[in-house]
């Protein structure tokens, strides 16, 4: 249930933040295609339907499993369905499990159960002392490069950005790195029906969360991959304006044996394959809410 509620959390605040705040004309109803290839779960193909008013942001995510692998061992395409509402005056997070028939509640003020802890108890630090001596971090490589000249995707006015980010860590005692390359290209537009309604709810819930506006922005899903301070990139983080009309995102790992050796060989493994394209983007007086209710006997749980 927790990593639901990251997934969900991740996809819808990937799109922009960086517009500037303008009065809520109304409801908005975006929806995406979302095609995945997971080197474990394989191919999955999704529709993901984000709705906004001004107290609440609904997701839904249809999942249909089209991998060869999982076809197998289920004996057909396995559908999954995941639906969470972000309710900024209750001031909650409710996740509806379709397979259990449960409403999960997660108060914002427990959100520390989702976010990640870095451990300082002695034991971790012990920990850290060993592997220190054996491994190093190698400086992380981060580019972002925005095209300055639109073009049109989508029907829409967009420009292209492209952001990079290599993490490596070196195996000293084995004379080996492994290197992983976090790529995230972008199409964005601020022509996009209902992006001021969007922006004025996403701002909000930065401001509620207590997080760094930049972080809910248009390159979450590599920020995730990026422990260190916005600082050296948020002048070009802040350049970024417009809603995402295709999001591709990709994670490749390289393993390099004897590093710097003429008998130096690499095994790459692309790991994941995401690209996220809007389909419709609609601005109406009121959203049908229904689309993203449970219907049925629910039974309900907080987390504290």
């Amino acid at each position: 249930m927790i990593k639901s509620f990251v997934i969900l959390l991740s996809i819808c605040l990937t799109l922009t933040w960086a517009m500037p705040a303008q009065i809520c004309l109304g409801d908005v109803l975006f929806v995406h295609d979302y095609k995945s290839d997971e080197y474990l779960m394989g191919k999955q193909e999704s529709e993901l339907q984000v709705g906004y008013t001004p107290r609440a942001m609904l997701v839904d995510k249809q999942t249909r499993y089209t991998g060869s692998w999982m076809k197998r061992f289920f004996g057909e395409v396995k559908e999954q369905r995941d639906t969470t509402h972000f309710l900024l005056e209750k001031r909650r997070i409710r996740e509806i499990d379709w397979y259990k028939n449960k409403i999960v509640t997660l108060p914002f003020e427990n959100l520390h159960h989702v976010r990640m802890l870095q451990a300082d108890s002695a034991m971790a630090q012990g920990a850290a002392e060993i592997l220190n001596a054996r491994y190093k971090v190698v400086e992380p490589v981060f580019t972002i490069t925005i095209n300055p000249e639109t073009k049109t995707v989508g029907g829409y006015p967009c420009t292209y950005i492209k952001a990079d980010l290599q993490l490596e860590t070196r195996d000293l005692k084995k004379n080996a790195a492994s290197i992983t390359l976090v790529r995230q290209h972008l199409w964005v537009s601020d022509a996009v029906p209902g992006a001021d309604q969007y922006d004025n709810f996403h701002r909000q819930l930065a401001k509620t969360l207590g997080l760094e506006a930049e972080r809910l922005g248009q390159l979450n899903f590599l920020l995730r991959y990026w422990q260190g301070p916005l600082d050296p990139i948020r002048a070009s983080l802040v350049q970024i304006k417009g809603y995402p009309v295709q999001n591709d995102f990709s994670v490749e790992a390289r393993y390099v044996k004897n590093v710097g050796s003429p008998t130096s060989t690499v095994i790459s493994k692309m790991i994941k394959k995401e690209r996220m394209t809007l389909s419709d983007a609609k601005v109406m007086d009121s959203l049908d809410e229904s689309r993203f209710a449970a219907v049925g006997p629910f039974s309900e749980v907080t987390l504290q």
